[in-house]
C-alpha cells in the first residue's frame, strides 16, 4: 500500500514537470517572435516618421511656385559709363524696364543737358563729376518729371563685364576715330567690346545728340540680338535670352561685383522672376528713343516740351494704365504665354 502511494506521487510529480517543461519551451519562441515583430514594426514606423518629418521641413522652406508680374516690377535705371581713358567722354543712358508689356526703353542722355538738383541748374556732366551718380539719378528724375529708381555706374572693366553677358554688339560705325573706321554700305558689323566702348565714348560725333542717339539705338539692338526668336538665334550667333534667364543669379553676382550701384540683393530677388520672364519670352522688346533738345546760348541743352510730353506718355503707358489692363499685368509669369507677334 505504501509502495503504491509512493509510485502515484512520483508519477504526479513527473507529469507536473512535463507540463512545466512544455509550457517553458512554448513561451520562449513566442517571446522571441514578439520581440522581432516589435523591432520590425518599430523600424518601419521610424522610417515613415522620418519621411514625414523631412516632408514637413521641405514644405516650410518651399517658395511659391507662381510669382506675379505687376507694376511693382517696372523700373527705371540710370547707367553711367565712366571710361578708364580720361580722354573719352562719359556715356549716360536711362533704361525703362517694363516686364508687364515686355518692353525695354533705352534713352541716351546728353552730357550738356541742363538738369535740376536742389533748386540748382547744372549740366549732366557737371552733376556727375561734382556730386556723383546717386545725385545725378535724382537730378534726371526731377528734370524729366518721372521716377528714376536705381543707378549703375561702371568703368571700362565693369562695362566689359556687363556687355559680355549679352554677346558682341552688332552695329554700324558712323565716325572716324582712333581704332574706329566708318562702316561701308551701312551694313552693321560685329564689334569687340573695346571698340564698342570707343564708339559710345568718342568725342568725334558732330553733336552730343547724335552720340546719345547711337547709345540708345545700339544698346537696344544689343538686347534684341540676345533676346531673339529661337529660330533666329543660330543666324545671330547667340543662344538667346533663355541662357540669361537660367543663369540670372550667376550673372547678377558677376555684375554686382564689377560696378557701383544702389541696386541691392533684395531688389534683385524681388524682381528676378520678371527679368527672367522678359529674357525668356519677349521678342525684340528693346527700342531706342532720341531725346530732342534745344541748344541754349551757352551751348547747354534743354529738353523740348514735346520730348517731356513723350517721356510722360511712355512712362505712363507702362505704369499708368493698370485699370484698363490689370488682367495682363497681374497674370502669373508662368502662365503668360510667349507671343511671337509681339
Amino acid at each position: 500500500m505504501r509502495l503504491r502511494t509512493i509510485m502515484a506521487m512520483s508519477n504526479s510529480y513527473a507529469r507536473r514537470r512535463r507540463r512545466r517543461s512544455k509550457a517553458g519551451s512554448t513561451a520562449i519562441p513566442f517571446m522571441i517572435t514578439i520581440l522581432i515583430s516589435l523591432l520590425v514594426f518599430g523600424g518601419v514606423a521610424l522610417y515613415f516618421y522620418n519621411k514625414l518629418t523631412e516632408k514637413t521641413n521641405e514644405l516650410k522652406v518651399m517658395e511659391p511656385a507662381t510669382k506675379i508680374i505687376s507694376a511693382e516690377d517696372i523700373n527705371t535705371i540710370l547707367f553711367v559709363l565712366d571710361p578708364s581713358d580720361e580722354s573719352r567722354k562719359n556715356a549716360v543712358m536711362l533704361m525703362r524696364f517694363d516686364p508687364v508689356r515686355k518692353q525695354i526703353l533705352c534713352i541716351g542722355i546728353p552730357l550738356e543737358l541742363q538738369v535740376h538738383l536742389d533748386s540748382r541748374v547744372m549740366t549732366v556732366g557737371a552733376c556727375y563729376e561734382n556730386h556723383g551718380a546717386a545725385s545725378l539719378k535724382n537730378a534726371v528724375a526731377e528734370t524729366i518729371g518721372q521716377p528714376v529708381d536705381r543707378y549703375i555706374m561702371m568703368d571700362s572693366r565693369g562695362f566689359a563685364t556687363l556687355v559680355n553677358i549679352f554677346g558682341n554688339p552688332k552695329t554700324t560705325i558712323d565716325i572716324e576715330d582712333t581704332g574706329l573706321t566708318k562702316t561701308k554700305n551701312e551694313i552693321p558689323e560685329t564689334l569687340d567690346i573695346g571698340k564698342y566702348e570707343l564708339l559710345l565714348t568718342s568725342q568725334k560725333y558732330p553733336s552730343e545728340i547724335e552720340r546719345c542717339t547711337k547709345i540708345g539705338l545700339s544698346i537696344a539692338q544689343l538686347l534684341n540680338d540676345c533676346i531673339s526668336p529661337e529660330d533666329a538665334r543660330s543666324a545671330l550667333g547667340t543662344d538667346g535670352g533663355s541662357r540669361i534667364a537660367s543663369n540670372l543669379d550667376k550673372y547678377f553676382n558677376t555684375v554686382f561685383n564689377s560696378v557701383t550701384t544702389d541696386i541691392t540683393v533684395i531688389d534683385f530677388e524681388d524682381h528676378k522672376h520678371a527679368i527672367s520672364y522678359v529674357f525668356q519670352y519677349a521678342v525684340s522688346p528693346a527700342r531706342g528713343y532720341t531725346a530732342v533738345c534745344q541748344e541754349q546760348e551757352d551751348g547747354t541743352l534743354t529738353l523740348t516740351d514735346s520730348t517731356l510730353n513723350d517721356l510722360k506718355m511712355l512712362f505712363a503707358s507702362s505704369s499708368g494704365s493698370q485699370s484698363s489692363d490689370s488682367s495682363s499685368s497681374e497674370a502669373p509669369a508662368e502662365e503668360q504665354p510667349a507671343d511671337p507677334a509681339e
